[in-house]
């Protein structure tokens, strides 16, 4: 699979040193120029920047660039995308914007993001009829990692803890799990994303329901 990033998710998850989540998961992460040289450079400490760039050095993260958009003749198409998201979402930063929009001229599965917040790109994204690109924030992720045996749930509450307290990010796991039941099984905002996770659950011999039991009694008894 290959995912673009958007800047708040690859801040969380070089704070807590658990980037290699993106690479074990994804066969190619991309990434915006403009999103390193604007919105990291203003919101990443040097470590971070250190880090990220030493990453793409070494053939981790790809950076695309306007010339290599421009090479490939997807341009129009996607400053047409840009356009069209400045106005459908609010307060959205441009960054958030060429990421979804980079996602989509290169047909990347997922959007990597941890802006969560109501009319971003993970809430538009997933209310988005027959979307092509999945949005995914780092918890869910971490519970895809559960799912197909990455992490045990032991594990996934500890990464959880770690990012949320390295980021000072204020969030209830709980609440994840059952957002994240809802939208891949109960109650899917678009058939598709149902879809999607019950091809990926077979074909990886995963029994979802038994495992997301055992992941709330986890989180129950923690």
């Amino acid at each position: 699979m290959q995912a673009s990033l958007d800047t708040n998710v690859i801040i969380h998850l070089y704070k807590a040193d658990m980037q290699s989540v993106l690479f074990k998961r994804f066969k190619n992460v991309v990434i915006y120029e403009f999103i390193r040289t604007h919105e990291l450079e203003r919101h990443a400490d040097d470590e971070i920047l250190s880090l990220f760039d030493q990453d793409c050095k070494q053939g981790r993260i790809e950076m695309i660039d306007d010339k290599y958009i421009r090479d490939n003749g997807l341009f129009k198409l996607f400053d047409n995308l840009v356009r069209d998201y400045r106005i459908i979402f609010d307060d959205c930063d441009l960054g958030e914007i060429y990421a979804i929009s980079l996602a989509k001229i290169l047909g990347c599965i997922c959007l990597v993001t941890d802006d969560i917040k109501e009319k971003g790109p993970h809430y538009t994204l997933m209310r988005e009829a027959e979307s092509d690109v999945i949005p995914l924030a780092f918890y869910e992720l971490l519970f895809i990692d559960y799912l197909d045996g990455k992490l045990t749930a032991e594990n996934l509450l500890s990464h959880f803890n770690l990012v949320c307290e390295v980021s000072c990010l204020n969030i209830d796991i709980e609440s994840k799990v059952k957002a994240f039941i809802r939208r891949f099984w109960t109650s899917p905002y678009d058939e598709a994303e149902k879809t999607w996770m019950k091809e990926y659950c077979d074909s990886n011999n995963i029994n979802a329901k038994q495992k997301m039991k055992k992941l709330q009694k986890v989180i129950e008894n923690n």
